[in-house]
């Protein structure tokens, strides 16, 4: 029985790897947005942007698989203030180990705007 437990344990153990991709999405804002201030863009393509976006993680020292986005109709906010959502979803893809790295990149706003 004793030997079952350790076998339990080590496989537990093996089976939580760092590396193991994971996807954390930010709600996208008319300009609220960790990147916007570092983000020079010559153009207005969604490709564009998120390799901006993906730029701006890699120099801030986070190890980036890919950025995409989506548009969710329910995250929509009318409004034109900074902190109003867009309805855009920018989805990206990290080693689960970046987590805290990328969380962090929110800092204390006042709108408790995150990435989840």
């Amino acid at each position: 029985m004793k030997y079952i437990y350790v076998i339990v344990i080590l496989i537990a153990l093996a089976s939580c790897n760092k590396n193991e991709a994971i996807s954390m999405r930010w709600d996208l804002t008319g300009c609220s947005n960790p990147w916007d201030s570092h983000i020079n863009l010559d153009t207005f393509t969604t490709e564009g942007y998120n390799q901006g976006i993906y730029d701006y993680l890699t120099a801030q020292g986070i190890e980036v698989n890919y950025v995409s986005s989506e548009f969710d109709s329910s995250k929509v906010e009318l409004c034109y203030a900074c902190h109003c959502k867009t309805g855009e979803v920018i989805i990206i893809s990290i080693p689960k180990k970046e987590k805290r790295k990328l969380k962090k990149l929110a800092g204390n706003n006042q709108f408790n705007l995150e990435f989840y």
